[in-house]
């Protein structure tokens, strides 16, 4: 009864104040088709092929050449070999993609149930395209700043991924919940690219439909008293990563290590877009939450810490919020466009010729 009130009154708001939620809404499709959709749907469509040879050679990981790596990842991570790729993938392409590239190897067979659980507590993570081009470049004016972002993330990711070797928390491992049985590797070219299209345009459409969705709610945040505007901020980086890092930068709060502990912690929009893929897992909310909270403390104190090392000299703009009309794109959407319309043709045109 809680929740639908709260539907009610969400809808209600959204006809009320309509132009407003519109405005938002038209910022999130921006935000898609000129940062998501070309920064992410390559990386989902090489994480889905990755996953598929995975899945076909995962056999082969038991013999002498491969001895040696994994004993070192056992060591290390307490993971195998093909958890390396979640691991890169969740590095360089991006928020949502290292869980869902967890939860595929699960269900291939290449990873067991809690081996994926412990890859989603740090494989969450923001991609350089988007720190060093949008963020640092775009919103800071300093490439410098984004590439100290960058590395001060990707550390504690790796912080977090040697802590996770050490939990033994019955709540990662439920004994009730059996691995998920392998499915069935494909063999041929075209069977490898119709899977993966496939697989990455859905991906990428509720990745997007996420966006949009706290996008317009961000915007409705407008609408509180004037006494609690200075708590925006704040509210912005909760729900939606992009809305917050400008939110906390035209707030007059841009240093390096707030911002670092926003990109860490994500935002609900990156949380929601892998509920699906912690569900298919069995990781609880609370312990998923209570890992992206302390990915950006982590990320928040090794970049104050290489902020004193390697000090980085932000515009004065920055220091004092005044930015007017600063976007987190800078790419063509029309490109973006074409490029979902082409997959779609593909898909369509290898779908028909596998029915003939």
């Amino acid at each position: 009864m809680p929740l639908m009130i709260l539907c009610l009154c969400l809808a209600l708001l959204l006809v009320i104040y309509s132009p407003l939620a519109s405005r938002g809404a038209r910022e999130g499709l921006a935000l898609c088709g000129q940062v998501i959709i070309p920064s992410l749907y390559p990386f989902f469509v090489v994480g889905n092929i990755f996953t598929q040879l995975m899945a076909g050679s995962r056999n082969q990981d038991a013999g002498g050449g491969r001895t040696r790596r994994s004993r070192a990842m056992h060591f290390l991570l307490r993971q195998p070999p093909a958890a390396l790729g979640a691991i890169f993938l969740g590095l360089l392409g991006g928020y949502p993609l290292g869980a869902k590239t967890a939860a595929s190897l699960m269900e291939r067979g290449a990873l067991n149930r809690a081996q994926a659980q412990r890859l989603q507590l740090f494989c969450v993570n923001a991609g350089p395209a988007y720190l060093m081009g949008a963020v640092g470049s775009g919103l800071l004016g300093s490439r410098r700043a984004g590439l100290l972002l960058f590395v001060s993330l990707t550390a504690a990711s790796l912080v977090m991924a040697f802590l996770s070797r050490f939990w033994e928390s019955p709540a990662l491992c439920p004994a009730a919940s059996p691995d998920s049985s392998p499915q069935a590797p494909v063999s041929s070219i075209d069977a490898y690219l119709l899977a993966a299209i496939a697989q990455a345009t859905k991906a990428i459409i509720g990745v997007c439909a996420w966006v949009e969705l706290f996008s317009s709610l961000c915007a409705l945040l407008r609408l509180l008293p004037h006494a609690l505007w200075p708590a925006i901020p704040g509210l912005n980086v909760l729900l939606e990563v992009s809305s917050g890092a400008v939110a906390v930068v035209r707030g007059g709060g841009a240093t390096l290590p707030v911002l670092c502990a926003a990109l860490g912690w994500g935002g609900l929009s990156v949380h929601c877009q892998i509920l699906g893929d912690l569900r298919k897992t069995s990781l609880p909310l609370r312990i998923f939450f209570v890992s992206r909270l302390a990915h950006g403390a982590v990320a928040a104190a090794i970049c104050w810490q290489l902020g004193r090392w390697f000090p980085v000299d932000l515009p004065a703009s920055v220091s004092s919020g005044a930015l007017p009309g600063v976007r987190l794109w800078a790419v063509s959407a029309p490109a973006a466009g074409a490029l979902l319309f082409f997959c779609a043709f593909l898909i369509l045109d290898l779908d028909l010729r596998r029915k003939i």
